[in-house]
């Protein structure tokens, strides 16, 4: 009875030290944009929703939970997404305005820590990641981000929230966000794109075997996207270890390759993805995982009979797929609208080139409107388009047999007259021609 009655006095002095853990995230929402505010929770890299506030009529907002462990969160203006970091048990008080966030009254010296740098960062941070707010070019922005380099070291030295291993964190997390702000310059639409020759210097020390060698990335609330971003920079500049290999971790490239294969519309895309990058999953997680994504686009058209269609071409005359059984067909479904269509057609050309005189043809399927018909011509004989051109008078028959809902895409089919590949790699990616030489060989 002594045991039952020490037992029942300890729960209940931990029911309210558990108590204490609750968080509180309150503020105010200093534009007019939005309606609600967005907690997010921070999983393997990524913001996961966790809480969504009303905004007030006084601009108010206000979260409250328990978090299950200490770590980084992010609220959301949806524009940006402004980290925070929760241990349990405090108030975080932080007001969104325009194009900032603000910490104002009490806070934890973790936070006021952390908002040295998102302070110091934040214009750098927003013209790199809401460009479409900015507006800046390269012109501008290489300038002040020069001047911000220099200033670095200063603020690293300047973070000190009395927690040595929170400290030594967030300068972990300085070197990320720099690097990824400048990766992410390059990569956002812009009105005008620097040549190589006018990065600063800083864009040589980006890649080094000594970055992503740990998955500590993965705690903040842009990590994926950074192990992305620096993946898309190492194959923009061609380094020597170009894509998921000039990661320095296991779990990393797994992340980034599960992350590749979200991107994936139909089945197809999907077992293309795999075929080169399964290597990478490196956890029974991470294979679990992959699968998952797998089984909801469902099975895989790959040797089905092609579904046929017809449609005329440059000179009305009625083409149809099945014309062209006893070869490999490559179909390119585009449009003249569509700015990445026409960014393959260099190495389509190229590859059209290196396959002549071999059992392959190449058809375009142009889904411009009727109206737009001669735009359509014009731009095959502009462009000196090769192949068999053909115009399907907008998202036709192709498209909803195919289940077609954005361009460019590639489809090749064997010489029997079946699907090899309803969504096949695009001719920029040395893939495609494997794919179809693997075809001829037959």
């Amino acid at each position: 009875m002594k045991k039952i009655s020490l037992l029942l006095w300890v729960l209940c002095l931990s029911m309210p030290l558990f108590a204490q853990k609750s968080t509180t995230i309150k503020g105010f929402v200093k534009q007019k944009r939005n309606s609600i505010v967005k907690l997010f929770s921070v999983e393997k890299g990524e913001c996961k929703t966790l809480l969504t506030s009303n905004i007030g009529d006084d601009g108010a907002y206000e979260f409250s939970f328990v978090p299950e462990e200490p770590g980084f969160y992010a609220i959301s203006d949806f524009r940006v997404n402004y980290p925070i970091y929760v241990k349990g048990g405090e108030q975080i008080n932080v007001d969104l305005l325009e194009k900032k966030a603000v910490l104002t009254g009490e806070n934890t010296r973790e936070n006021k820590a952390l908002y040295q740098w998102e302070d110091f960062a934040n214009s750098i941070r927003y013209q790199s990641v809401v460009p479409l707010v900015m507006q800046t070019t390269y012109k501008e922005f290489f300038p002040e981000f020069t001047e911000f380099l220099t200033k670095i070291d200063s603020i690293k030295g300047a973070i000190s929230s009395g927690d040595l291993e929170f400290d030594a964190l967030i300068r972990k997390k300085i070197d990320y966000d720099v690097d990824y702000y400048a990766m992410m310059f390059l990569m956002t639409p812009r009105t005008a794109h620097p040549q190589r020759s006018d990065w600063p210097a800083f864009y040589d020390t980006i890649i080094s075997d000594k970055k992503f060698t740990s998955d500590e990335v993965l705690q903040f609330p842009t990590g994926l996207s950074m192990i992305n971003a620096y993946i898309n920079f190492s194959m923009k500049i061609e380094a020597p270890r170009a894509g998921f290999e000039i990661l320095n971790n296991e779990r990393l490239r797994g992340e980034a390759v599960l992350s590749k294969l979200q991107y994936a519309r139909v089945r197809a895309d999907f077992d293309n993805y795999m075929e080169t990058d399964e290597k990478y999953l490196a956890t029974d997680d991470q294979k679990a995982r992959a699968k998952m994504i797998g089984d909801k686009l469902g099975t895989s058209w790959k040797g089905q009979p092609a579904k046929n269609f017809t449609y005329p071409d440059v000179n009305g005359k009625e083409v149809s797929l099945s014309d062209f059984k006893g070869k490999v067909v490559v179909v390119d479904v585009w449009a003249t609208w569509c700015g990445p269509c026409k960014g393959e057609i260099p190495f389509l050309k190229k590859l059209e080139e290196e396959m002549r005189g071999k059992d392959v043809v190449f058809i375009g399927v142009a889904l411009d409107e009727a109206k737009d018909k001669q735009r359509w011509l014009d731009f095959v004989e502009n462009e000196n388009l090769g192949g068999v051109q053909l115009h399907a008078s907008g998202w036709s028959q192709i498209a909803r047999d195919y289940k077609i809902k954005s361009i460019p895409r590639f489809m090749v089919f064997d010489k029997k007259g079946n699907i090899v590949s309803e969504s096949s790699p695009r001719p920029s990616s040395p893939q495609l021609k494997q794919m179809i030489e693997k075809e001829l060989r037959k």
